[in-house]
């Protein structure tokens, strides 16, 4: 009744409050779809789904990538109190290549990497560290975006890691896990699992 009326009565009230309000409903499912498996009350779906839009996924919209990148480094440059780095333009051709199984917020994460890693003021592929999903094990892992050759993705891969390695010691000597992990961008989860991998390598960490 409150959205078809736009009204309301106070629990215990006997006067009816009118509303001014807009309702924006969002979902990652087909609800038509959900509607007709009765997964969803058909009811409050038409009461929804006055003005129906759908936004592609990221990987749909390749023309947003770079200008979505650009917003996020910036926002992360702020809070930083840094200049912001911009994409370079391989770079930024790697960004429209990828998939983005995460979407956008993937790709804020990303930049936000990015953004620790980047010397100068340009980033570069080799300040890209892409996340892939590993269904066997159940977590993510971090890593490098694919470079043209196997000994170039090689050599990549083993700088990439020295780094990464060397930003999370950093990272934990602020004493929380949980700042180490807004410190470098990522989950706290993640920053479990990358944890697990260097103790497994004999890396010696900080208590």
């Amino acid at each position: 009744r409150v959205l078809q009326e736009r009204e309301v009565e106070r629990v215990g009230g006997d006067k009816l409050i009118d509303l001014d309000v807009r309702v924006l409903a969002t979902s990652n499912r087909d609800m038509a779809a959900e509607v007709a498996a009765g997964r969803f009350r058909e009811d409050l779906f038409y009461r929804l789904n006055v003005f129906p839009l759908r936004i592609p996924p990221l990987r749909e919209r390749p023309g947003d990538i770079v200008a979505l990148a650009r917003r996020s480094l910036a926002r992360a440059a702020a809070a930083a109190k840094r200049p912001a780095p911009r994409n370079g333009e391989e770079a930024a051709a790697r960004l429209v290549e990828y998939r983005w199984p995460g979407n956008v917020r993937e790709l804020d994460n990303l930049m936000q990497r990015a953004m620790i890693l980047c010397d100068g003021e340009t980033i570069t592929t080799a300040d890209l560290y892409f996340e892939a999903w590993a269904p066997m094990s159940g977590v993510l892992r971090s890593e490098p975006a694919p470079a043209p050759t196997v000994d170039a993705d090689k050599a990549l891969g083993d700088g990439l890691k020295a780094r990464e390695k060397d930003l999370i010691l950093e990272a934990l000597k602020l004493g929380s896990r949980k700042a180490a992990a807004e410190r470098l961008g990522i989950s706290p989860r993640t920053l479990r699992y990358k944890i697990a991998r260097l103790r497994e390598q004999g890396v010696s960490l900080p208590v």
